[in-house]
């Protein structure tokens, strides 16, 4: 596809010659290197030994701001991806939102092209769709920005990201009705605490599990909790959505409103959401279950837990064969609350001892040696399955009843494992995508094959594993929208894949990278799963062979109210055309390992 130079990376494996049927072909991969011994491995862990490092946790330290933003950038949270921006101001209300964007759509209406977006710090993205223009990936080694080439008979836009960092307060509560208007910069970190001080709770299975995202991203990119075909998202508690469009005129919508479906899951190509209001809940506890299974019969298991309750997040590791299921619901009428509960299904890493020197090995030496991964797989597989989705007192329980609030969603900061350099010196790579739960038993078959064939060699490499990291299931409910990813579906099921990467080396794929690549093209070619607006990599959306746009039969509903709302373009960015236009993949050295095109 494009020559060898377009596709080439710097690291080979063997691939097995069978194929997953009614698939893509690949590509044909051999070792170069080989990784060190499991001496090297034992003198690195008896040196971070004997540093004195320990595995208790101390209390968070305050994130640093200039991390994440420089004056003409902000940085994501994985730290692939630095936006720039020619101006970056930061509203604090609807009506400066609207000044600003006036006053950008008069200089494109004098003809200067302008291209704004909303986003923060830190945020939660791996698509482009978040930066006015398209950047590389962000590096360790250097920090190198690609702006797409404007022709020179055209002017280049002027780039704006309104930052929404102050768009954060709670705007009105009315205890009686249960409802509060909040910015759309709020984090749920923020959001959580303020429910439980009005005196309320969130609605279960409503939220994301991760409390860093903001209440706009989620909205634009259709973020979801999990519940089949119950609450399962943030629109099921939306009441209504302020937002400016691309005039800088105000506008208020409701859920049967075409703008406001045109809001949920647009990625912002309508304008800029700047307060919501919330239907929240009387306080409620919420009870947690813990079951961990092994695979074999993975979909019966599911269809038994889902009896029990809607609410599940389910961890796999094909590899292993074993799955872990997080089963929430609410708590009967006067249940005692366990106290000191707090939801660490992502727990912090701070003061733990220091993996990175292993982690940087085990990712940027990339031969396939047994010793290596017979003495680390274990431990990388097992750890993997040992969050807890709650912890009292920072103790992990498997089984525990708590304030909803408490248990809805966790947040580590700065010491996730995806931020701190100290502890891990690494990142998360994910991708998801929405599938019907009809395909559901389908696709957990041919995950479970890619694992054996591809991975293990069938039996051939059953030393093999994929690290630290696992496969999520989670459960939704069909929407009446445009392309929020469950629009006119019946029973959607989220399947997502979640490993962790070293930093180091930028031109290092993940190990076996290969069988994550093959299991995207799988989930998005044959099972035309929808990828996530924003964990999924700018190559998902441009796949030549099967394009995004074409899994929503409504997306040019949201291309004409993108234009009736913004007449200049404003909202509209490089990848978002990309994918209109159904672009190609960017062809370039290395691009499979900048995570820019598959090699398939």
């Amino acid at each position: 596809m494009g020559g060898q130079l377009s596709c080439s990376v710097p690291v080979y494996f063997s691939f097995s010659t069978e194929l997953l049927s009614s698939f893509i072909p690949r590509h044909s991969m051999r070792p170069t290197q080989q990784l060190p011994t499991l001496l090297a491995v034992l003198v690195l862990m008896a040196a971070i030994t004997a540093s004195g490092a320990t595995p208790q946790q101390s209390p968070k330290k305050t994130a640093k701001a200039d991390v994440y933003k420089t004056p003409h950038s902000y940085i994501a949270a994985y730290h692939y991806l630095q936006c720039t921006a020619d101006s970056m101001p930061v509203p604090t209300s609807t009506k400066e939102v609207a000044a600003i964007v006036g006053q950008y759509y008069a200089k494109a209406q004098a003809g200067q092209p302008v291209t704004l977006r909303v986003s923060r710090p830190k945020f939660h993205s791996t698509a482009t769709f978040v930066c006015p223009v398209a950047p590389t990936t962000l590096r360790s080694a250097a920090v190198a920005q690609e702006r797409a080439p404007w022709p020179r008979a055209e002017k280049a836009p002027l780039e704006v990201a309104i930052l929404q960092s102050k768009l954060n307060k709670v705007l009105a509560v009315d205890k009686q009705q249960y409802t509060m208007r909040v910015g759309a910069g709020m984090r749920l970190t923020e959001l959580l605490p303020a429910a439980t001080k009005a005196g309320m709770s969130a609605q279960i299975g409503s939220l994301p599990a991760y409390q860093g995202l903001t209440l706009g991203g989620i909205l634009s990119t259709s973020a979801h909790g999990s519940g089949d075909r119950t609450t399962s998202s943030l629109a099921d508690a939306l009441l209504e959505v302020t937002w400016v469009d691309g005039r800088g005129r105000v506008h208020v919508s409701r859920p049967k409103d075409p703008e406001f479906k045109a809001l949920y899951g647009g990625v912002g190509v309508l304008g800029v959401v700047t307060e919501l209001l919330l239907q929240m809940t009387p306080p409620t506890n919420t009870q947690l279950i813990t079951v961990v299974k092994k695979d074999k019969n993975m979909m019966d298991e599911i269809n038994r837990l889902l009896k029990i309750s809607p609410h599940i997040l389910i961890h796999w590791r094909p590899d292993t064969g074993i799955f872990k299921a997080f089963l929430i619901k609410q708590a009967p009428k006067g249940a005692r609350a366990t106290p000191g509960v707090d939801m660490t299904v992502l727990p912090p890493i701070d003061d733990q001892a220091t993996m990175a020197a292993i982690t940087d090995m085990w990712h940027t030496t990339q031969g396939d040696d047994s010793e290596m991964s017979d003495f680390l797989c274990p431990q990388l597989s097992e750890g993997s399955l040992q969050a807890a989705w709650a912890s009292v007192k920072g103790k992990r329980v498997a089984n525990v009843t708590a304030p909803t609030n408490h248990m809805a969603a966790s947040e580590c900061d700065d010491h996730c494992l995806w931020n701190d350099r100290r502890v891990f010196n690494g990142t998360a790579q994910d991708a998801e995508f929405t599938l019907e739960f009809a395909q559901l038993r389908d696709w957990i078959a041919d995950v479970k094959r890619a694992f054996d064939v591809e991975l293990k060699e069938s039996g051939k490499a059953s030393y093999r594993c994929m690290g630290l990291g696992y496969m999520w299931i989670r459960f939704g409910q069909g929407y009446d929208g445009l392309t929020a990813t469950t629009s006119g579906m019946t029973r959607p099921v989220y399947v997502q894949s979640t490993w962790m990467r070293s930093r180091v080396g930028p031109l290092y794929q993940m190990r076996y990278q290969f069988v994550l690549d093959l299991i995207e093209e799988l989930t998005l070619c044959k099972y035309k799963g929808r990828p996530h607006w924003g964990k999924n990599f700018d190559r998902t959306f441009t796949h030549p062979r099967c394009p995004v746009t074409k899994l929503y039969p409504r997306f040019n509903q949201l291309l004409a109210l993108s234009k009736r709302y913004d007449p200049a373009g404003m909202f509209r960015t490089h990848l978002f055309e990309r994918m209109v236009k159904r672009g190609k993949f960017e062809l370039t050295p290395q691009c499979n390992a900048l995570n820019k095109c598959y090699c398939s």
